[in-house]
């Protein structure tokens, strides 16, 4: 069973690498996938403020929003991010996002809270594969290859591995929360992940610095080899593939319990009670 899961993960994480269309849209369905559900949440957010954003305002949010988590990441590292040289970005998150701005305007119950739970519920599998493939890609800049532009102690450290995880799972989240992008006058706040923390709205945080270190962990990182060491019945070293999969299989886990305990639990406590008063 549990070789038949992992075979399942391994060709999901094959699949989102896959361009969309090699022909009309030669870029990665997960990027794609990515630009498409931020849009959505950025779109939603926008609408609940009730103002009506300029459009230099709008794009500019929501890519501050989408690219946050690489910006922040390949400035740790000391890189340039891709923005700066690849017109790739630029096409796959503004197409996107200005196809589905111009959906949701002819239908705008897309952005319906009903609506957005149902995506979330149907999607978080493949949100959980496409989160696991930014995590991993830019943690593998700190490969122990001598070939590595990133300096030796940050690629030797625990530290920065989960760090750069947390941040490029909800770094762009966060910057967007902090500055408020969805509304017409940006300013300066308290992140929502320090106001009023709880498990499931600092997920994406943990959750990335978690697919870290579980990828990390299995692959042999020099960085996790204590953690090798002291863990009880760790299985031996495995492909980098294999690795992003069952890291991507945990995160589903916890992507799945958000979901229900963001949108279905207290639904389902009301029909208990329900049936209770009904049965008395």
């Amino acid at each position: 069973m549990a070789q038949v899961a992992l075979g399942q993960l391994v060709q999901g994480m094959q699949f989102v690498v896959q361009p969309v269309h090699a022909t009309l849209f030669p870029y990665p369905i997960a990027a794609t996938v990515h630009a498409a559900r931020v849009s959505l949440a950025y779109q939603s957010n926008a609408a609940s403020t009730g103002a009506r954003l300029p459009w230099g305002t709008y794009i500019a949010g929501y890519l501050i929003m989408t690219w946050g988590g690489t910006l922040w990441t390949h400035h740790l590292l000391g890189l340039p991010p891709p923005m700066l040289y690849s017109p790739a970005p630029y096409i796959i998150y503004l197409t996107t996002h200005l196809t589905l701005t111009l959906l949701t305007a002819l239908v705008p119950r897309l952005l319906s809270r009903a609506v957005i739970a149902l995506l979330d519920t149907v999607l978080f599998p493949l949100d959980a594969l496409v989160r696991t493939a930014a995590i991993t890609n830019t943690t593998a800049y700190l490969s122990p290859s001598p070939a590595s532009t990133v300096s030796a102690p940050l690629r030797s450290s625990m530290i920065t591995h989960l760090l750069i995880g947390a941040l490029a799972s909800a770094g762009g989240g966060l910057t967007a929360s902090t500055l408020s992008t969805w509304s017409p006058s940006w300013a300066l706040t308290t992140p929502p992940v320090l106001r009023t923390p709880t498990v499931w709205n600092t997920m994406d945080v943990w959750g990335g610095a978690l697919v870290a270190a579980v990828h990390a962990t299995l692959v042999g990182h020099p960085a996790f080899q204590r953690v090798r060491e002291v863990v009880p019945g760790m299985p031996p070293m495995m492909r980098d593939l294999e690795a992003k999969a069952v890291a991507a299989g945990v995160l589903a886990v916890c992507f799945g319990l958000r979901v229900y305990w963001t949108h279905w639990a207290g639904k389902v406590r009301r029909v208990k009670r329900g049936r209770g008063v009904k049965t008395q």
